[in-house]
């Protein structure tokens, strides 16, 4: 089967894919998992759908320009939120970051919104890694 042309079964399994790997990333400060386990979930239903749908429909959905722009805009913000964790840490300004509480997800913090980083950064990459494989072998 070429791509675009898989069993019902690969589309049936993408968004409980996706969802799975957002779960992992959201509920990461509380519990196992996080941003790189998170994007690596996400990373392979990016995968899947391409095998799924096709690569020109993932270009139309997801291009490549929108890869770079999250990555980058990922990147900063976690450089940003990471930098001023060390500088009030450091200088004990009193910018601790709290540990989180089970059951309350709003409560880690900048954990959160880091592991969010994180769970993009890998997604993107390990998605943008497999598009330009495909382009090598063609």
């Amino acid at each position: 089967m070429g791509a675009g042309k898989t069993a019902p079964s690969g589309r049936s399994l993408l968004p409980v894919i996706l969802l799975f790997g957002i779960y992992v990333v959201v509920n990461g400060h509380l519990s196992p998992g996080g941003g790189f386990s998170g994007g690596a979930v996400l990373g392979a239903g990016l995968i899947l759908a391409s095998l799924v749908l096709g690569g020109e429909e993932m270009d139309r959905l997801l291009p490549q320009r929108s890869l770079s722009r999250a990555t980058t805009l990922a990147l900063l913000a976690y450089g940003l939120m990471k930098g001023y964790s060390f500088f009030t840490g450091a200088n004990h300004l009193g910018g601790e970051i709290p540990k989180g509480t089970p059951g309350a997800i709003l409560s880690g913090g900048l954990i959160l919104p880091l592991n969010l980083c994180v769970g993009v950064i890998v997604a993107c990459t390990m998605y943008t890694f497999y598009t330009l494989f495909l382009s090598q072998e063609g």
